[in-house]
């Protein structure tokens, strides 16, 4: 099947699955403006405090562009086991909350590249494309905040934490 007779069967509006995915990551993406706003209100950032605040504000833009495209569908509240679960790392500690951050915005881009396949209408699709974009920028800006460097810290900036798991998992020690 070629590239155009995808698209030209493809729905163009979000379909009932896909609103479910995407309700999903708007949860997400208001757990993580959440999670920034937590660091900065702790006191994290220091002379980095502007880039939480856009982080925070990267994350309530995709929330609020979510909603536009499934309407009442979207549940207009954070993903409260992704906050709870990381709110102890988004404290005053400037390194600590941008590595952690760091983290979670690699593991999203991985979900979000994998939602990307799973999503039928070619607009919830093109809108988390658009967000993959910008959260592995979010990671490089992260890594350079906690002070890491991309020659010495290399696998900070190019391995993802999927990725690491999956090599430990197939490596094997020689004894």
């Amino acid at each position: 099947m070629t590239a155009s007779k995808i698209i030209s069967v493809s729905p163009v509006r979000p379909t009932p699955a896909d609103t479910v995915l995407l309700a999903s990551a708007q949860a997400t993406a208001l757990a993580m403006r959440d999670l920034y706003q937590a660091a900065v209100g702790a006191g994290a950032g220091g002379e980095h405090v502007a880039c939480l605040v856009s982080l925070a504000a990267h994350h309530d833009a995709y929330a609020q562009t979510i909603s536009s495209l499934i309407g009442r569908a979207a549940p207009q509240a954070r993903d409260g086991e992704i906050f709870s679960a990381n709110e102890g790392d988004f404290g005053s500690d400037t390194m600590a909350a941008a590595l952690a951050a760091h983290a979670l915005e690699n593991s999203l881009v991985a979900a979000h590249t994998k939602l990307i396949g799973m999503l039928e209408g070619t607009e919830g699709a093109a809108l988390i494309a658009s967000m993959v974009i910008i959260e592995a920028r979010h990671v490089v800006a992260l890594a350079a905040i906690a002070g890491k460097s991309p020659i010495d810290d290399t696998d900070l900036f190019l391995v993802t934490p999927e990725a690491a798991q999956a090599d430990a998992q197939t490596t094997t020690t020689v004894a």
